[in-house]
């Protein structure tokens, strides 16, 4: 047996995904820090409108870096996991391989769908130029799948947190010399190269494969990727999708003000995103060894999810407006009713990635392509009644409406492959006194900030009295897990 695959197995495989949460969470943090600073330079830079188109391209490139990177980092990371220890390398080249080839072919829609929907020239350029740098992201992430695998996390946070600062770093100095558009969305290049150059120090040289492309194994990865990649962007381009509609039937204006709220919680919306991609492997082998083990794991990390998406929503509903002044100044104060009604979406998203990447790791893709192109359908469906006449709000709306139902239907093909999968009836009950007690101080007369700081302490306070916050996870943040210097206690779902 191969010693990253009996690093799933161990007893404290469990652990380590908390662990690598928990890593992955702090860099994304510190992400977030960039990106709020990032988003601030660039909204008062650029203004409503010239942001909005800014947004609208990095939307669209998010669409096909969904597709590239985050799609088929998810089937590589499943295949090098059931890989016998000698084929991985030779494996990993030729995930490096197809990733080549599906990055070129992206890159060439990216700019053919620009091109037929009529962008402006500047927006046409931009797309070229931001997708060309997103997708070297992409190719040089297939060879930090390995550490994913081996719940190594310190490397992928680390490029995480890298990608932030750079583009940071360029918005300041391209915002210093007067830049336009284009050389704010060329920046993604550097981004690129940055990470192609850092890859020997995070995963060795012999980590670093040259691609291949071996034809049986080629179909071999399309087999098992093309229909997880499809199951994954689906789910994952809604704000996204939304923001490329507004771009063809509503005005310069709302589009600017959804793609500010839209900036306001991107990084926020990683966050679900990378906790499931840290816990696929561990899920995968539970779902051939163990199927308890993975309703146990489910069922926690669902209920980590409501607590994390509770806390988000009521903070925001005080936060929003003064978070969209610092960030955009007074022209994009009206986004703060657009930023509380987006952020709803995140308990969902929350879910419904933990829930997906079950799916996934049962083998059950094929069930999320017929979901996910439910809920696309739902999304466009619920953009074309309620953007017309309600602007950025109406696109918010229809985000939400159409991740609650992704959310249902996800579930509902979970609840078939696995049997009973839920989130306990006494938990929610706790979460919704802790909810209740927030919801009382937001209704004090103080200002916006201090109330939504108080009713994040309020919420986490009472429901750590009251019994809300998970064992597991209650053990590894306090003194007996993370500070703890001696042997740590097994858990139920490592034993």
């Amino acid at each position: 047996m191969a010693e990253e695959a009996d690093v799933l197995r161990s007893k404290g495989a469990g652990k380590k995904v908390i662990h690598g949460s928990a890593l992955r969470l702090g860099a994304n943090l510190a992400s977030l820090v960039f990106a709020l600073a990032t988003a601030t330079l660039l909204l008062r830079h650029l203004g409503v409108e010239e942001s909005g188109r800014y947004v609208t391209v990095m939307s669209l490139v998010g669409i096909a870096l969904a597709i590239v990177d985050t799609g088929l980092n998810v089937s590589a990371a499943k295949d090098l996991t059931m890989c016998e220890r000698g084929e991985r390398r030779t494996l990993l080249a030729n995930v490096v391989g197809q990733r080549v080839v599906v990055a070129a072919l992206a890159w060439v829609g990216l700019v053919g769908f620009a091109l037929v929907v009529g962008y402006p020239r500047e927006m046409v350029v931009g797309t070229g130029l931001a997708g060309f740098g997103i997708l070297l992201v992409a190719v040089g992430n297939a060879m930090l799948v390995p550490l994913t695998v081996e719940l190594r996390n310190a490397g992928i946070a680390l490029v995480e947190m890298l990608r932030a600062f750079i583009v940071m770093v360029g918005v300041v100095a391209l915002a210093v010399v007067g830049a336009k558009l284009d050389a704010f969305l060329a920046l993604q290049i550097l981004v690129g190269l940055v990470v192609l150059a850092i890859l020997p120090l995070l995963v060795g040289r012999d980590g670093v494969v040259r691609p291949r492309w071996d034809p049986t194994r080629q179909r071999g990865l399309l087999r098992t990727a093309l229909p997880i990649a499809a199951a994954l962007v689906l789910g994952q381009i809604y704000f996204r999708l939304v923001i490329v509609l507004m771009s063809l039937i509503s005005n310069a204006q709302q589009v600017g003000y959804f793609g500010g709220s839209l900036r306001a919680m991107e990084a926020l919306i990683a966050l679900p995103i990378l906790v499931a991609s840290v816990a696929l492997p561990v899920m995968t082998t539970a779902a051939h060894e163990n199927l308890a083990r993975l309703r146990y794991a489910i069922e926690g990390l669902s209920e980590g999810a409501v607590i994390a998406g509770m806390l988000v929503i009521l903070v925001t509903i005080r936060a929003a407006d003064p978070v969209m002044r610092v960030i955009g100044g007074a022209e994009f104060e009206p986004a703060g009713n657009v930023l509380r009604i987006q952020v709803v979406a995140l308990l969902f998203i929350a879910l419904y990635q933990i829930w997906t990447v079950a799916l996934v790791a049962l083998g059950r893709q094929r069930q999320l392509i017929f979901t996910n192109a439910l809920g696309l359908l739902a999304v466009a469906v619920f953009a074309a009644v309620l953007v017309p006449p309600l602007g950025a709000k109406g696109g918010a709306m229809a985000s939400v409406a159409a991740d609650v139902v992704l959310a249902g239907l996800i579930y509902w093909r979970l609840h078939i492959s696995t049997g009973r999968v839920t989130v306990r009836a006494g938990f929610l009950a706790r979460v919704a006194v802790a909810a209740l007690a927030s919801v009382a101080v937001l209704l004090l007369p103080i200002g916006d900030i201090p109330a939504a700081a108080a009713a994040a302490v309020v919420f986490l306070g009472v429901g750590l009295a009251v019994g809300m916050v998970p064992k597991e996870l209650h053990d590894v943040l306090g003194p007996q897990g993370l500070l703890r210097r001696g042997p740590r206690p097994v858990s139920p779902v490592d034993r």
